[in-house]
């Protein structure tokens, strides 16, 4: 270590002998010149050799005299160097002082003790080595680009946060701090501090912690304190005081100005006053007075300061507090408030009341008191002893005779008075309660009594009064046929009517002693049990119906009616109990009237399905057939008559089908109105279209009429209107065999929502006035011969007036024997926007907007061939299965369809569980969802909500309407193909 720094000692011995040496030849100079000029003879030549030594002498002179400043410059940087090595070694810091060679290689070279320490090293030996040799690999890495850049500017390197594991696992900033050991020469040393954050950061934790928890007290104790400087003015407030002001310490900077502001207008000048006399006579002050806050809130306050000689920094500055009183004051005030309360109650009461204190006196009686005891006005303002009011009540009478009752006296642990309760009765027959109780300190030593005084003669009364109510109500108890107990709340019987004998068999001794609760029929225990758990104060009374086992073993059914009665402390429950076993065997065959009800419409629905898929199967044949014929080109006249024939057939039988299931549901209350807009106009000239069907054949002519100020479109159920209006235009067909049926329609009334009426009238064959009130019965018929010579179910007329109903209208008749009859019905139809578009029938033949890949499973041959024929003629391909087994192959192993027609009713797998098969396997697949569409004969409600659950998206009814089929897969298939990206 001896080259850190180093002095020169060779060097200034040599300078000392060198400056000798040019000391002698200058002065050998001298002397010659001076003893060549002394003798006259003297030569020249010696003359030039003395000169010429002097000015060697000089010169080497002024070399020494160089020579000996840079020997002081090596010893200056000597002794700076030791200076250095003193502070580096005493630095609290670790330090380490690093060499770094020509080649670049770092070594150690020295460490001071808090490095040694840290390094846990606690021998003297030499810390030095190659950096690997000292520190572990990873920290020498870490050093080395540190320690070169240091070296290579010059200039020092701060590397926050580094570890060196040699010196502990602790965060620490290094500084790399490049030497020069010669003045000119380039950095070949570095030194390395590390400086312990955790310590700052203690110290900064503290200090935060310090100041939160000042300002947490302040905060508890609504305490905040101030500062002001009194050289420049400064004031500083602590977040409490911005607090008690009301004010953001983001938004407001107080002055002695502003801070005087705050305060109440009538105390602003207390306050300049009492800062101005601090300041003039170096002292303190306090204050208490009142500020307004921002928001107009006047706040009590109290203000203390000092007065703080000058500081180091020479400025005068006045420090205080200062608290809020507003929460203390508003206590005080509330606490006289409560004292002048109770002070106004102890005289208001009824009740009389004393204070005994423990020296026997009486500091305190109300008013009640010294008038239940006729005590003199003065006598308590003098603190009477208690002995001496005593004996005052016993001379004048108000004291009264003693009522003793032992069970009223309370003794403590050790049987000392805690609670006592005696009566006294007076000559005039009142009678006075008078309770004393202690009062107990902290230790529980006695401070005295406190005595009451209750004038209970009235209570008296009542509760002799009460006793003998209680007797009469026994009485009617006794002769009640109702089961009356009173138990206490442990289910103790108190008292037991008579009548357990002719309900139970039991006689009241027998009652008692074996408990009416182990009567009870195990399965009726818990409800009792939490009826009677139940009972509380805020909820009385309470019933429940149970059984009861009879004496004679049998069960009877009972209601019971619980009350809950609580006087003086005391807990009573009254049962009454009422036999009810014959209005429970009512219930259950009620009960069981309702299931076999529940069970005959569950049949009556399922039969009603079943009926409609049988008729509506063939029905779908027939109909389709008919229909694909209509279209052949080849028919002639006399075909197409006989295949219309045909078809009025299929489509009266399809309306006696339709006629019989809108009735059942109707009854069963299933069927709904909807409310859309419509036009009427439209709506009634398609009525009229289908009509003209009907009247084919006949020189019947179908037209319509409509008022010209009539609007066209309103908001109703377009499709049941259309059921009625047709309902009463084909019977007006029915019975006019020539002549003419007109729809009508006018309206009455302004408003949104105008009464519409429409009238279908013919000219027909009349009804008879006495069979008009009966018209719209189910099943009737207006002459019993005309079902045989015009056929019908006597419903069409029945199910109008239910729809009409329904859609909140009336509907009525009139009519003339062989004059014809006109059927109207009014419904209030709220006004709609016109909308565009329209329905019309759509051609078998008419092509399809897009031909697709369809899946048919229709298990009847006859159907399959025809729908799958009508289908083929709208350009789709149509793969036909006979079952839902098939059809869920079919999905998973043919090419992909764009749309499923799917039977429900299939011989093996049905069409429900076939679609709930496709939508799994499309689920476990990750499929898109492919469109299925129920083609069932079971048109009711129920089937189409089970097909909706199964996964169906659409649902169209056997016999098939073609035109909503068509609709159906248009539009499923356009939001498929809507839906896919």
């Amino acid at each position: 270590m001896a080259d850190l720094f180093p002095g020169r000692p060779r060097r200034a011995f040599a300078i000392w002998g060198a400056g000798v040496a040019a000391l002698a030849l200058l002065l050998l100079g001298c002397w010659q010149v001076v003893r060549r000029t002394g003798s006259a003879g003297a030569e020249p030549w010696a003359f030039d050799a003395a000169i010429q030594t002097g000015l060697v002498g000089v010169a080497v002179c002024a070399l020494v005299g160089l020579a000996l400043a840079l020997d002081r410059q090596h010893r200056s940087l000597a002794d700076g160097g030791g200076l250095f090595l003193d502070l580096f070694d005493a630095a609290s810091d670790p330090q380490i002082l690093v060499r770094i060679a020509a080649d670049g290689s770092p070594r150690i070279v020295r460490a001071n003790a808090a490095a040694r320490r840290a390094a846990a090293q606690v021998d003297d030996r030499p810390f030095e080595g190659t950096l690997p040799d000292v520190v572990p690999p990873g920290d020498a890495e870490a050093m080395r680009p540190h320690l070169a850049r240091a070296v290579a500017t010059g200039e020092p390197v701060r590397v926050v946060g580094q570890i060196l594991h040699r010196f502990g696992p602790v965060g620490a900033d290094a500084l790399y701090v490049p030497l020069r050991e010669t003045a000119s020469g380039a950095p070949t040393l570095v030194c390395v501090t590390l400086h312990d954050l955790t310590r700052l950061k203690g110290a900064e934790a503290e200090a935060r912690d310090a100041t939160r928890l000042l300002a947490m007290a302040e905060q508890v104790a609504h305490v905040g304190h101030w500062h002001v400087n009194l050289a420049t003015d400064a004031v500083l407030w602590s977040a409490e005081v911005y607090r008690i002001h009301g004010l953001d310490p983001a938004r407001f900077t107080p002055t002695l100005a502003t801070g005087i502001r705050a305060y109440h207008p009538d105390d602003r000048a207390r306050v300049e006053e009492c800062i101005t006399a601090a300041i003039r006579d170096r002292t303190g002050f306090e204050i208490r007075l009142r500020i307004v806050r921002p928001d107009g809130d006047v706040r009590e306050v109290f203000a203390r300061g000092i007065y703080q000689a000058a500081e180091a920094d020479g400025s005068d500055s006045l420090f205080g507090v200062f608290a809020d009183l507003t929460d203390r004051k508003q206590v005080e005030r509330a606490l006289a408030d409560k004292s002048a309360l109770l002070e106004a109650t102890l005289e208001s009461i009824d009740q009389g009341l004393m204070l005994i204190a423990a020296d026997g006196t009486v500091p305190v009686a109300n008013h009640r008191a010294t008038e239940i005891l006729r005590l003199p006005p003065g006598m308590i303002g003098k603190r009477p002893d208690y002995r001496a009011v005593r004996r005052h009540c016993r001379a004048t009478g108000a004291w009264g005779v003693l009522i003793q009752d032992p069970a009223h006296w309370h003794l403590d642990g050790e049987r000392r008075t805690t609670d006592l309760r005696s009566e006294r009765r007076r000559d005039d027959g009142s009678v006075i309660e008078i309770r004393s109780l202690p009062i107990l300190d902290g230790k529980g030593h006695g401070r005295g009594y406190v005595q009451t005084l209750t004038d209970i003669t009235d209570r008296r009364l009542a509760e002799t009064r009460l006793r003998d109510s209680e007797a009469r109500y026994r009485l009617l108890a006794d002769h009640t046929s109702d089961l009356i107990l009173l138990d206490d709340p442990n289910g103790r019987h108190l008292y037991i009517s008579p009548a357990i004998t002719p309900m139970l068999g039991y006689t009241i001794d027998e009652a008692n002693a074996a408990g009416l609760r182990t009567l009870v029929h195990p399965e009726d225990i818990a409800n009792l049990s939490a009826t009677l758990h139940a009972l509380a104060p805020a909820r009385p009374t309470g019933s429940a119906v149970y059984r009861l086992r009879h004496k004679d073993g049998s069960d009877i059914w009972v209601e019971a009616a619980f009350r809950r009665i609580e006087e003086h402390g005391n807990v009573q429950i009254i049962h009454a109990i009422r036999d009810v076993t014959e209005r429970q065997r009512q219930e259950i065959d009620l009960e069981r009237a309702k299931v076999a009800a529940e069970a005959g419409a569950r049949v009556k629905a399922e039969f009603l399905a079943n009926m409609s898929h049988e008729l509506r199967t063939p029905l779908t044949g027939m109909l389709g057939v008919h229909d694909l014929l209509m279209g052949d080109a080849t028919l002639n006249v006399s075909q197409k008559r006989l295949l219309g024939l045909a078809q009025e057939s299929g489509r009266s039988l399809l309306t006696i089908v339709n006629d019989i299931l809108d009735f059942s549901k109707i009854e069963a209350g299933q069927l709904a109105v909807e409310s859309l807009p419509f036009g009427l106009r439209a709506l009634l000239e398609a009525c009229r279209e289908l009509s003209v069907e009907a009247a084919r054949g006949r020189a019947v002519a179908v037209s319509v009429e409509v008022a010209p100020d009539m609007p066209d479109w309103f908001i109703g159920d377009p499709t049941r209107l259309r059921q009625v209006v047709l309902n009463l235009a084909t019977n007006a067909i029915k019975f006019t065999t020539d002549g003419s049926v007109t729809l009508r329609a006018r309206h009455t009334g302004t408003g949104a929502v105008p009464q519409v009426t429409i009238e279908v009238a013919d000219t027909g064959i009349g009804i008879a006035p006495d069979a008009l009130p009966h018209l719209f019965e189910r099943f009737a018929q207006a002459d019993g011969s005309i079902s045989r010579q015009y056929g019908g179910t006597g419903l069409g007329l029945a199910i109008s007036r239910r729809l009409v109903r329904l859609m909140r209208g009336e509907i009525g008749a009139t009519s003339r024997m062989g004059e014809g009859s006109t059927f109207w019905f009014t419904l209030p139809l709220p006004l709609a926007q016109a909308t565009e578009g329209g329905s019309g029938r759509t051609a078998l033949t008419a092509p399809a907007p897009l031909a697709r890949r369809l899946l048919l499973a229709e298990d009847n041959p006859i159907n399959q061939e025809i729908i799958g024929t009508v289908l083929r003629q709208k350009g789709h391909a149509v793969t036909v299965v006979g079952d839902g087994e098939r059809a869920v192959s079919a999905v998973a192993t043919e090419p992909p369809f764009d749309l499923v027609l799917m039977d429900v009713q299939m011989p093996g797998q049905d069409g429900l569980a076939a679609t709930r098969a496709i939508r799994q396997a499309e689920a476990d697949a990750g499929r898109p969802r492919l469109p299925i569409v129920a083609l069932t004969a079971n048109a009711m409600a129920e089937e189409i909500a089970r097909c909706r659950a199964a996964g169906m998206d659409a649902h169209v009814a056997k016999p098939v309407d073609w035109t909503m089929l068509f609709a159906a897969i248009d539009g499923l298939l356009s939001r498929a193909s809507d839906a896919r990206p």
